[in-house]
């Protein structure tokens, strides 16, 4: 299996429809097209078999950074906010689980993030997904797994959840490590 970037819009697209067939409650916008990545900074990973779409995933910018990177029209680097990267989305197609897609994307991106200098890489899990399998997945992936309803920690003394959202059922994070040069 070989993980790839879905750099085309008709790439995100694909992305887009096992996001939407795997989530009951997804965005149809959920995976930025290529025209919107100066504001969300995204990294959007894929692994296919031929043709087929295995399974992909979605780190980008967390919402507060990409409201400042629009309401500023940066489009670039937003100082901290930028050594944060928040795991949206990932799908892997029920026919290819439990044969490595998951480990290689989470691999994929977190060597894409430490390369582009992010810092802390963060996600959550929402009460609908297995959320048992969801927790011992990250947590062998080296993510530190917080409690069902445990805050996500301040990092670089910023709150990283938006208000008001729905809580999820467990966050977890990481703390990347620099790439050597």
């Amino acid at each position: 299996m070989n993980v790839t970037l879905a750099v085309t819009d008709t790439q995100r697209a694909e992305v887009q429809q096992l996001f939407t067939q795997t989530f009951d409650d997804i965005a149809p916008n959920a995976v930025p097209r290529t025209a919107h990545d100066a504001i969300y900074r995204p990294i959007v990973a894929q692994v296919r078999d031929g043709d087929d779409l295995l399974g992909a995933a979605l780190t980008c910018r967390p919402q507060r950074a990409a409201g400042l990177a629009m309401a500023s029209q940066l489009g670039h680097a937003v100082g901290d906010l930028d050594a944060v990267s928040e795991l949206d989305l990932m799908a892997v197609s029920p026919d290819a689980r439990r044969r490595g897609v998951g480990t290689d994307l989470i691999r994929y991106l977190e060597r894409s993030l430490r390369h582009r200098g992010t810092k802390v890489w963060f996600g959550n899990a929402t009460a609908d997904l297995e959320v048992r399998g969801l927790r011992e997945f990250y947590g062998r992936h080296g993510f530190t797994v917080l409690q069902d309803g445990e805050p996500l920690p301040p990092f670089f003394g910023r709150e990283w959840t938006t208000p008001g959202t729905e809580q999820p059922a467990f966050f977890f994070y990481k703390r990347l490590k620099p790439v050597r040069r």
